[in-house]
C-alpha cells in the first residue's frame, strides 16, 4: 500500500467514529459485549458507555451489577465534551435502566447533532419481546415522543414496534402499517428484527427493512432451535 493509499485509509476511518451506549456483561454477550468488536472489525472507531454492568444477562435466575446514573453519564459526556474529543460520526443506543437516563441520552444526542447534524443516531429501542416487557414501562413514552424523533434508524423487534405504535404486529401488513407510522415521524430507515409471527414458518423467519421514501426488504432466513441472547446486538 503506498502512502497516499495508506493515509486515505486513515481518513476512513478518522470519519468512522461510535459513541455506542448500551449494556454490558461480565459473562455472556450482549449490549456493548457483543457489539464494540465487530464494529471496530469494519473499521469503526467506537467509544462505549456502558449503561450498565451486570454479571450476566436478564435469562438467569439472578443478576447483580450496577446501573450507571444520569448524573454518571452526564459527567462522562462533559469530560468529553471539555476535552473536545466528542466527535462521532454515529451514536449507537440500546438497553437503558430508567426514564431519567434515557432523557439524559436525548440530551447527549441533541448535543451532537447541533454539533454535526450529519451524525448519524441508530437506536435500538430495547423495552422487551414475545409479548412482555423486560425494562420499566414507563420508557415506552420517552422512546416515542423524545428519542424516535431524533433518530436516523430504529431496530426495533416485533414486540417493541407494536408498543411504539399502538399496532398489534400480527402479520406482515400489520408490520409494514406500523413501519409507515415511524417514517411519518422522522426516521429514516427502520429495520424489524424479529418477531412478526405470521410471517415465520416452523422452517423459517423473517425480517424486515425499509427506508422511507425508497424500498422495503424483506429477509427469510432457516430458524435455528433453541435460545440465543444477544443476537439482536
Amino acid at each position: 500500500m503506498s502512502n497516499s493509499e495508506l493515509i486515505a485509509e486513515l481518513e476512513v476511518e478518522r470519519d468512522r467514529r461510535v459513541l455506542s451506549i448500551q449494556s454490558h456483561v461480565v459473562h455472556g454477550y450482549a449490549g456493548n459485549k457483543c457489539s464494540v468488536f465487530p464494529l471496530q472489525l469494519h473499521g469503526f472507531e467506537v467509544d462505549f458507555i456502558n449503561s450498565v454492568q451486570f454479571s450476566n444477562h436478564a435469562g438467569y435466575e439472578h443478576v447483580k451489577g450496577q446501573k450507571l446514573t444520569e448524573k454518571e453519564l452526564e459527567e462522562l459526556y462533559e469530560g468529553l465534551m471539555l476535552n473536545k474529543i466528542n466527535n462521532y460520526t454515529h451514536v449507537l443506543t440500546g438497553y437503558c435502566g430508567n426514564v431519567t437516563f434515557l432523557q439524559k441520552i436525548a440530551d447527549v444526542i441533541r448535543d451532537l447533532k447541533q454539533k454535526d447534524p450529519n451524525t448519524t443516531f441508530v437506536c435500538d429501542p430495547v423495552m422487551g419481546d414475545n409479548g412482555r416487557y423486560y425494562t420499566p414501562k414507563e420508557l415506552m413514552p420517552v422512546y416515542r415522543d423524545t428519542i424516535i424523533p431524533l433518530a436516523d434508524v430504529l431496530t426495533p423487534n416485533a414486540f417493541e414496534l407494536g408498543e411504539l405504535t399502538g399496532i398489534a404486529i400480527e402479520t406482515e401488513k400489520d408490520c409494514l402499517r406500523a413501519v409507515d407510522i415511524l417514517h411519518e415521524s422522522g426516521v429514516q430507515t427502520i429495520v424489524v428484527t424479529s418477531g412478526v409471527t405470521g410471517a415465520q414458518t416452523p422452517e423459517s423467519l423473517r425480517c424486515y427493512a425499509s427506508v422511507k421514501g425508497d424500498a422495503t426488504y424483506r429477509f427469510t432466513f432457516p430458524r435455528l432451535i433453541g435460545q440465543f441472547v444477544g443476537t439482536g446486538e
